[in-house]
């Protein structure tokens, strides 16, 4: 069932737990799940503990382990495995030596008790152009009584005789797994949990994870441990990035060391990237959001903002000195000055745009707040980072005479690295 609501605050505080409590108290052993509409590819639960191991029964001692102390940790609710309640199922305990007296076979007794208690097919109804099984078996107090199957008659296809199931046959009630789910062909039973609002998912699976690996030293041979849910997604997603990353910062560096055919000046632009992260992480806990896959695409962008900024100021410096026959510490300084608005309009501008997304729902908040932030801190230590570092590496003097000014290279020579 979906339904709407006027905004995305009043669902997880408000609609959400009302719905969790009526369901509670009227509908205890109903599973019901009220959330959100996922956006993009989404996990069924934030929270996903998977147990894998050969033996079934000693799975469910250990995911029992883990059920219990992911209880004790604040923030999940709603914990249950994935493999449900055991059911109930009736299996029979043949006696070959009277099935062989009375000429009934094992099969004869498997389909016998096949058509009285899961039906056959014996013919189909047509309803216009719709065809309707016709479903043969007995009625549901013959197949709910166990002292009544024990009476029902088994039919000889050697003798064409039908004879009483207890002749031949116990039947006996099991209870046993409605659901037996694999991951990788090893049985994996999957603690699932839900999230109370205000706990991320991340802060529970960082404070279980050292009880997980102290555990699983203990456990018998075979069985481990990983996790699904948000945080093998999350896992996913940025490895995807991180293997790009390397060649993407290399074609980076070529690049920058190819259009000034120098590495220090390639260097001070690479230093000017981390600043970034500095507004990245006053923003992400000034509005208390989750550094996510987002967060990450947003730290990406910025890097390449934070590079053009630099660019621009170094290329300035070189135009002073090159062309218009500046002293060093003089270009250092007029060059601040002259790309002083041309960056700060292209961060206002950034920011205006970014503003838009903020309200824009959680997928694209942490995005916009990462670059926001990031890119306001970026540019006022660019404007102050970048010409100390310029000045640091290519030794220029501030106050001296012009030939202790700086080493700088003669105009059209080549400056070594």
């Amino acid at each position: 069932m979906v339904g709407n609501a006027s905004d995305a605050d009043s669902v997880d505080q408000t609609i959400v737990p009302r719905i969790q409590q009526q369901v509670l108290e009227h509908y205890p052993g109903v599973l019901v799940t009220a959330k959100l509409l996922p956006m993009g590819d989404a996990p069924d639960y934030p929270i996903m503990i998977r147990i894998s191991g050969p033996d079934t029964e000693q799975l469910f001692n250990i995911a029992g382990q883990v059920k219990d102390k992911l209880a004790s940790i604040p923030g999940p609710r709603a914990i249950r495995f994935n493999w449900g309640a055991r059911i109930k199922k009736v299996s029979f305990d043949i006696n070959e030596s009277a099935a062989k007296l009375a000429n009934v076979t094992n099969e004869d007794i498997a389909h016998s008790m096949q058509a009285y208690l899961s039906g056959i097919d014996i013919s189909v109804f047509r309803d216009g152009d719709e065809l309707i099984p016709i479903v043969l078996r007995a009625n549901q107090q013959q197949r709910l009584d166990i002292a009544a199957i024990g009476n029902l008659g088994v039919l000889s296809k050697a003798t064409s005789e039908s004879i009483p199931l207890n002749q031949v046959a116990t039947p006996i009630v099991e209870w046993q797994y409605g659901a037996i789910a694999r991951r990788n062909r090893m049985r994996t039973v999957t603690v699932e949990a839900e999230m109370t609002p205000g706990y991320t998912a991340t802060s529970v699976t960082d404070a279980i994870a050292p009880w997980l690996d102290e555990q699983s030293k203990t456990w018998p041979f075979g069985f481990r441990w990983s996790f699904g849910g948000e945080y093998d997604s999350s896992e996913t997603a940025s490895n995807s990035i991180a293997v790009q990353l390397p060649v993407a910062g290399l074609i980076i560096v070529l690049l920058l060391v190819g259009q000034f055919n120098s590495m220090r000046r390639a260097a001070i632009i690479l230093l000017t990237i981390p600043l970034s992260i500095i507004g990245v992480t006053i923003g992400l806990l000034a509005t208390n959001l989750a550094f996510g896959f987002m967060s990450l695409l947003g730290v990406i962008s910025l890097a390449g903002i934070v590079i053009n900024n630099a660019i621009v100021l170094i290329d300035r410096i070189r135009i002073e000195i090159d062309d218009n026959n500046r002293l060093p510490h003089e270009a250092v300084i007029m060059s601040a000055q002259q790309r002083l608005r041309p960056i700060i309009l292209t961060t206002l501008t950034t920011i205006g745009g970014m503003l838009t997304l903020v309200g824009g729902g959680p997928l694209w908040q942490s995005m916009a707040i990462t670059i926001i932030f990031g890119i306001i801190f970026a540019t006022v230590l660019t404007l102050g980072v970048v010409p100390i570092l310029y000045s640091l590496f290519f030794n220029v003097r501030y106050g001296r005479d012009e030939t202790e000014h700086s080493e700088q290279p003669p105009v059209g020579q080549p400056a070594s690295a």
